[in-house]
C-alpha cells in the first residue's frame, strides 16, 4: 500500500481476500468471509463505511430508517477480528502474479487529522470557517472543511478536505495567508482574523492601504464572478480592530531571552523582522 507521505515506506499487507467497497454488499461479504475464517482486507474510498444505503431515508420492505438497518452492520464489519478496514483508500492497480496471487497498489488519502487523538466530538466543525457542499446530503446543504461525514459515521473520525494551497498565499510578498483571514472575516470573527494576519506580518492597516494587491490577480474566484477584494477586506478588518483597540492589546513579552539583535533598515521588512523578533 502506498503511503500518505513521500518520506515514509509503503506498508505491505497480506490477506486471504480483499473486498473493494464497504457498502451493504461489501460489509455483508466481508462478514461472511470473516466468519468462515478468511483474513479480509476491506477497502473503502470514503471516510466512513456504509455506502449508498446509509443515505436512504427508508429501507424496503419494512420501511425502517437506513441508520437502524445499516449501523449495526457497519459496526460489526469494522470490529470483526478477521476484517481489517482501510477507509479513505483508493485502489490504483491490481496485477496477477505468476503464482496466482494478486498484488494490489492502494493509496490512503490524507485526512490531516490524527485518528488516535480524534474523539469525534465535532468541535473542529464548530471552529472551521470554510463551507463546502455536503456529499451526504446530495450537495443541497453545506458542511465544513473539517468535518465528520455524518453523525452515524463508522469510524467516527474527523477529516479535513484540502485541495491545495490558495495561490494568493504564494503571490503575497509578505507570505500572508489571505484565504485564512478572509474566511474569518466572512464569519464575523474579526479579532481572530486580525491576529491571524499578525502571525505572518504586522502593519496590517498600512498594508491594507499601500499594498498593490498581487493576491487579487491570482484569486481563483476570478474565473467565476470576479476576484475577492482582499485588500478592501483587510482594510475593513484593520479599521474595525483599531477602532476598538486604540492601544494594541498585545504588549511586550513577559519573559525575555537576554539577547539583543540589531535590525538594519526601518522599512516594512525591517519593521516586520523587529516585530517578530520582539514577540519571540
Amino acid at each position: 500500500m502506498k503511503p500518505e507521505e513521500s518520506h515514509t515506506e509503503p506498508e505491505r499487507l497480506e490477506c486471504d481476500v480483499m473486498v473493494v467497497g464497504a457498502g451493504a454488499a461489501g460489509l455483508e461479504t466481508s462478514l461472511t468471509l470473516g466468519d468462515m475464517g478468511f483474513q479480509v482486507l476491506l477497502v473503502e474510498k470514503n471516510p466512513s463505511v456504509g455506502g449508498k444505503s446509509i443515505l436512504l431515508s427508508k429501507v424496503f420492505p419494512t420501511l425502517d430508517c437506513a441508520s437502524c438497518i445499516a449501523t449495526p452492520k457497519m459496526a460489526a464489519g469494522t470490529h470483526h477480528p478477521a476484517i481489517r478496514l482501510l477507509n479513505y483508500t483508493e485502489v490504483e492497480s491490481i496485477v496477477r502474479e505468476e503464482d496466482g496471487t494478486f498484488r494490489v497498489d492502494a493509496v490512503k488519502k490524507p485526512t490531516f487529522v490524527n485518528p488516535e487523538l480524534c474523539t469525534g466530538c465535532g468541535a473542529c466543525e464548530l471552529a472551521c470557517t470554510v463551507a463546502l457542499p455536503d456529499e451526504y446530503n446530495y450537495n443541497l446543504v453545506a458542511r465544513r472543511a473539517a468535518h465528520i461525514p455524518f453523525p452515524q459515521a463508522v469510524p467516527k473520525k474527523s477529516v479535513i478536505t484540502r485541495t491545495g494551497t490558495a495561490p494568493c498565499t504564494h503571490t503575497c510578498p509578505a507570505g500572508v495567508s489571505a484565504s485564512g483571514y478572509v474566511s474569518l472575516v466572512r464569519c464575523g470573527r474579526y479579532e481572530e482574523a486580525f491576529r491571524l494576519h499578525l502571525e505572518d506580518a504586522p502593519l496590517v492597516g498600512s498594508l491594507a492601504r499601500a499594498c498593490y494587491a498581487t493576491c487579487e490577480g491570482e484569486c481563483t474566484r476570478g474565473d467565476f464572478e470576479g476576484p475577492v477584494q482582499i485588500r478592501a477586506i483587510k482594510r475593513f478588518m484593520a479599521d474595525w480592530y483599531y477602532a476598538r483597540h486604540p492601544v494594541p492589546e498585545y504588549g511586550p513579552p513577559e519573559t525575555r531571552t537576554g539577547k539583543r539583535i540589531a535590525v538594519v533598515g526601518g522599512g516594512p521588512a525591517g519593521l516586520s523582522a523587529a516585530y517578530h523578533l520582539a514577540r519571540r
